[in-house]
């Protein structure tokens, strides 16, 4: 069975984790310090057993004639240790026969299972009976008339454990105090998850404007103001692109409207059996259809380079070589309004970069610039490395200063300069902005005191 909830595989992981953690400690504690304290024990209880062997030794050599069960001496002594350390004793000959014992009940040691003692010195033998409670048996041996006896001394206490077991409740009693103190923590860790969660599906239903609250300075609230910068960017996204398709219909409606407007002019003509400026409502049908084919194609350069980027094919391009055949391919629009290009040009400008996306963002600039500067103005271009591994490129042409609003938006889909008379998409800029980036470049623009500036900043 799965666990779908977080807050149940985070608990289970937990206890899980903790589980193993006791094991390993008692495990640990059993093999150092519980070792320790054993052999710490029976070193302890067979220096008592030496002590008790040669009182009881001592008492037998008063009288080694005497038999000792009828050693009166020695059965007060074994009565009295009995009664003073709470053990069981009693004594038996060579041929186990019991002689003295201190205690009524019936003799249940049985040593058949166990292969040896645990401890051994000067005649003694130590057993442990059981690992949960004080549970020990001992026997001495003693000489009685150049007869070995046995003395068994078994110490029994049920209801006092072992330090092990007590070490082991209280680890298991601390392991359920943090189990239950990790709840809280477990609850709050997957509330906060939750908090997100409905965040994002309040935000994936349409509500732009959803944010989430997640409190704390953790993982957990990087990833709420994570998502809060993902939504204010998916927002604005979304945004501007309600306003450029909004952009994009009216741009297309445009010439489509004077289209159909010519096309009924030529039938009202026909109609009337007058073929008068028929040809000149053809010229401006063709040039509206002209128009929106250069928009379309735009657009969908414009698409294109948001949606697939392809690569560049880099090589070694002469800026120099560049411009001067762009110059005259722009010479006759030049003539045409009676412009001046000046070219203030550094010698041997050598550039690392797509030549086709080079020559379309210089075609724009200068297009740009030759559409909107009033006849008999100027256009100036410079171009140079004032660092190593940079191209700087400038054009400028004679245009009234922008507003700061202006400069800031010039670069954006379908943006117009206000009372601009040029035909236009509005489209140029945003895809020289974008090619500029695309050759991991940088572009400008700026008022100087001789117009418009525009400035491309290029890696070599």
């Amino acid at each position: 069975m799965k666990l779908k909830s977080l807050y149940s595989k985070l608990l289970l992981s937990f206890l899980g984790v903790l589980s193993v953690t006791i094991i390993l400690i008692f495990v640990l504690f059993i093999i150092t310090a519980g070792r320790s304290f054993k052999h710490y024990i029976d070193k302890q209880s067979i220096a008592k057993l030496v002590i008790f062997k040669h009182m009881i030794q001592e008492k037998v050599n008063q009288k080694p004639s005497i038999p000792i069960e009828r050693n009166n001496e020695v059965n007060e002594l074994l009565h009295m240790l009995s009664d003073l350390f709470d053990v069981r004793i009693w004594v038996t000959s060579p041929d186990k026969t019991v002689l003295i014992k201190t205690f009524s009940s019936p003799i249940d040691i049985n040593l058949k299972d166990r292969a040896d003692y645990d401890a051994s010195h000067d005649g003694i033998k130590l057993y442990h009976l059981s690992r949960r409670h004080v549970n020990y048996y001992a026997q001495l041996s003693i000489m009685v008339d150049k007869t070995i006896h046995i003395i068994h001394i078994h110490l029994y206490t049920k209801n006092e454990r072992k330090p092990e077991a007590t070490f082991l409740i209280g680890l298991l009693c601390i392991g359920v105090i943090i189990a239950v103190l990790i709840v809280p923590l477990t609850k709050i860790i997957t509330k906060r998850i939750k908090q997100l969660k409905q965040s994002a599906l309040e935000f994936a239903d349409g509500n732009l404007s959803c944010r989430t609250r997640v409190k704390g300075s953790d993982e957990i609230a990087e990833l709420g103001d994570s998502f809060n910068v993902m939504a204010d960017k998916l927002e604005k996204m979304i945004q501007g692109n309600k306003e450029l398709f909004a952009n994009i219909s009216h741009e297309l409606r445009s010439p489509l409207t004077r289209i159909r407007v010519s096309t009924e002019l030529i039938q009202d003509k026909l109609d009337a059996g007058l073929k008068k400026d028929i040809n000149r409502y053809l010229h401006h049908i063709d040039q509206d259809i002209e128009s929106l084919d250069n928009l379309i194609d735009k657009i969908l350069k414009l698409s294109k380079m948001d949606f697939q980027e392809s690569a560049l094919s880099l090589e070694q391009i002469d800026f120099n070589l560049l411009l001067k055949d762009l110059k005259k391919r722009y010479q006759p629009l030049l003539e045409q309004k009676n412009l001046t290009l000046q070219m203030d040009i550094m010698d041997s400008l050598i550039l690392n970069a797509d030549k086709n996306i080079l020559a379309s963002i210089l075609s724009n600039l200068i297009d740009n610039a030759i559409k909107y500067t009033e006849k008999s103005g100027k256009i100036h271009i410079t171009a140079s490395k004032p660092k190593e591994g940079r191209l700087i490129f400038n054009i400028t042409n004679t245009y009234r200063q922008l507003d700061s609003t202006e400069i800031e938006t010039i670069f954006e889909p379908f943006f117009r300069i206000k009372d601009s008379k040029n035909p236009g998409s509005g489209l140029g800029l945003t895809i020289v902005k974008k090619q500029v980036k695309q050759c991991n470049g940088h572009i400008a623009a700026r008022n100087s005191k001789n117009g418009l500036t525009f400035e491309v900043t290029f890696s070599v």
